[in-house]
């Protein structure tokens, strides 16, 4: 599997790489605007080294996936330093192990324009979080009736296999579920990274 491969390369430095890009506020917001109570279960897909573990309350029951062993490996230190319960397993997003309705909230940062068949792996999270729960995406969009620029094309078939693609579109994802958009905002980049918040309809 590529994305395993790639990211068993990056791990190491992935930490390093990602902070130096500055996105520790962005995850706050997004966590932030969770609304998370004490008890809740919360699933983080495509956990990675564990980044967004340190914007999570205590006092909720986390349950960490990631298809990449060597990620699963540095986040499992991070929440022994910390003293954090968390439950880590090497899943794939798009078949996710865990029973309808399992979760009150679901946290995918940085995963949506990485994963292959995203819109899979939404529909997966749709069907684990609880009616009335929440999804925190913090993630690289294009407008959904903006057209990449001739550069920007050309920049992804450089970027999509070694990084992310630059050119995904956040409503073709949720079309078709029963997601509603309760939060969208612009967070860097000049509005290429947003964080939005989807909730999930109580039945």
């Amino acid at each position: 599997m590529w994305n395993r491969l790639r990211y068993t390369v990056w791990a190491p430095a992935y930490d390093a790489i990602v902070r130096a890009a500055g996105f520790d506020a962005a995850r706050r917001l997004s966590i932030d605007r969770l609304r998370l109570a004490s008890g809740d279960r919360v699933l983080i897909v495509g956990a990675g080294t564990g980044l967004d573990l340190d914007f999570l309350p205590s006092n909720v029951d986390v349950t960490a996936i990631d298809v990449t062993p060597a990620m699963l490996k540095h986040l499992e230190r991070r929440a022994a330093g910390t003293g954090q319960s968390v439950t880590a397993r090497i899943m794939d997003a798009r078949q996710l192990a865990f029973s309808d309705s399992s979760f009150n909230a679901v946290v995918m940062h940085l995963i949506l324009a990485v994963m292959p068949e995203p819109e899979r792996g939404v529909s997966e999270a749709v069907r684990v979080l609880k009616p009335g729960g929440r999804i925190a995406v913090f993630d690289k969009f294009l407008g959904d009736e903006e057209r990449p620029s001739l550069k920007r094309r050309l920049l992804n078939a450089l970027a999509k296999p070694l990084f992310s693609d630059l050119n995904r579109r956040l409503g073709p994802l949720i079309a078709g579920t029963p997601l509603v958009i309760e939060h969208d905002e612009p967070v860097a980049l000049g509005g290429t990274y947003r964080v939005v918040t989807l909730t999930k309809p109580d039945e």
